[in-house]
């Protein structure tokens, strides 16, 4: 009963993206909602604009990530590409149950350090990525 088949209904753009300094190196960028294929450009953008106004520091609160599919993941690994290319860092923040989840289950959780708070993350940045040595998780 009703105008889509099946009765499912998947809004394509409800990911939010705020971000904010924290201070002259760090920035928090708060994703809220759905993140994948429909709307995952939206951290790219995002991101690219931290790093062009000079964040060293790139945290992603993703709390209130409530879907997360494989462009959201790849898109995680290309932030953390991009930060470091540009001499930065990149942590997530208190990653939701669903997202926890899926990069647990990718073991992209061995790749990008996470932290329960902005403030548990170290001055100098993140922890060194456990890959950078070559081996992946």
């Amino acid at each position: 009963m009703g105008s889509n088949p099946g009765g499912r209904r998947e809004p394509p753009d409800t990911l939010e993206v705020r971000v904010r300094s924290l201070d002259r190196v760090r920035v928090l960028a708060t994703l809220t909602g759905a993140f994948d294929h429909h709307n995952a450009h939206r951290l790219t953008e995002a991101l690219q604009r931290a790093l062009d106004a000079g964040a060293a520091v790139v945290l992603l609160d993703l709390s209130g990530v409530t879907f997360l599919d494989s462009t959201g993941v790849t898109r995680l690994l290309l932030a953390r590409r991009s930060a470091r290319a540009a001499g930065g860092h990149l942590a997530l923040i208190a990653p939701s149950r669903p997202v926890e989840r899926l990069l647990s289950i990718t073991g992209v959780d061995q790749v990008l350090p996470s932290y329960p708070t902005p403030q548990a993350v170290p001055a100098a940045g993140p922890e060194p990525d456990r890959d950078s040595g070559g081996t992946a998780g």
